[in-house]
Order: C-alpha cells, then sequence, then structure tokens
C-alpha cells in the first residue's frame, strides 16, 4: 500500500496589494503504512474544518503520531494543541543544507526547502500519483504558473530553488494558500 492523501482545509490568502490581510494555511492528513500524519494544522479560524474533516475520514486526532510544521508561523500551526498525542518535526534554521532529505517512511519523506524561511520543510509522499505538500515553499498556484517566488521570502534565489525541486518531482502540489494543483509537463 502507498501512502493515502486527504486535504482537510484548503489553505487561503486575501491580499491588499502586498499588504496580507488574511491567511489560513491548507492543512493535510498523511496515511502511511507506518504513520498517521498531520502536514500543518492551519489557524484557529480553520478549527471547525479540520476537525470535521477528521471526523469525516473516521481519524480521531489522538490517532496522529506525527505533525509536520513546514514552519514556524501561526497559521500553520495554531491547531497543533489538538495532537496531544503526535511527536512534532519542524525546523526553525537552517543547520541542513538545501535539498537534504530524510525519510519518515518508504513512501513519506522530508524536503528541506528553504526560501520562505530558513527551516521551510516539504512533504513528498508517494500515494496515487507523487505528492508535495509544501506550505510557502509554494503559497499558491499563481507562484508556479507565473514562476515568482513567494511574495514573504529571505531569500528569493534559495526560494526559487526549493520551488524547482519541487516541480521537478511532484505531480500533484499541495501549496500553503490555495487549493491542489498539478504540475504540468
Amino acid at each position: 500500500m502507498t501512502a493515502k492523501i486527504n486535504v482537510l482545509c484548503e489553505g487561503m490568502i486575501r491580499r491588499d496589494g502586498k499588504v496580507v490581510l488574511e491567511a489560513h494555511s491548507s492543512s493535510t492528513l498523511v496515511r502511511s503504512k507506518k504513520h498517521v500524519i498531520v502536514v500543518d494544522t492551519s489557524s484557529r479560524a480553520n478549527r471547525p474544518k479540520l476537525v470535521a474533516s477528521l471526523k469525516g475520514l473516521k481519524v480521531r486526532p489522538e490517532q496522529v503520531d506525527i505533525l509536520v510544521n513546514t514552519h514556524d508561523h501561526h497559521d500553520h500551526c495554531e491547531n497543533n494543541d489538538l495532537f496531544p498525542k503526535a511527536k512534532v518535526i519542524k525546523f526553525d534554521s537552517e543547520p541542513e543544507e538545501e535539498g537534504q532529505e530524510s525519510a519518515i517512511d518508504e513512501s513519506v519523506r522530508l524536503v528541506r526547502t528553504p526560501g520562505h524561511t530558513p527551516g521551510s520543510v516539504s512533504v513528498f509522499v508517494e500515494a496515487e500519483r507523487k505528492y508535495a505538500i509544501v506550505g510557502d515553499a509554494l503559497p499558491i498556484a499563481d507562484n508556479y504558473r507565473k514562476w515568482v517566488p513567494p511574495g514573504l521570502n529571505y531569500d528569493p534565489e534559495k526560494a526559487l530553488r526549493s520551488m524547482r525541486r519541487i516541480v521537478e518531482w511532484a505531480e500533484v502540489v499541495v501549496p500553503g494558500h490555495d487549493a491542489p494543483f498539478e504540475i504540468k509537463r
């Protein structure tokens, strides 16, 4: 069995020019052979949606054994407390090289994708297709279509290299603040 992916809630962002007025991240459930993983837990505003989605999938919060925060911004981790038994994986800085990977199991890998923040990480999942759950390494589909780095970044060149790493591998991207989208080959 390969892993199974369910988007618990789609992220969104509302701007006035370059000013972010409202932002809530996507949250994604990954069920592999060995683990029940939630990637990003979104913001408090999405808490009811998150709880309802888990209930609809018949997954209790205490079954989740790993939480991955793609980065440490509040709109990606405000509901971490829903998962009291989960080990939290996050990177606050950049002690490892860009693109460095570590396996959670045979179908789920963590890939360092800095640019938005120094500690940004994406989750690459072998499911029925190749999914990349990327947080704000690729926040909306327009970043891919227009090939521009995230509007908020500390290093646009690193951000673009991380985006390239994502799109070269993935068939489907779950962005931080948009609906999942397919990579056109």
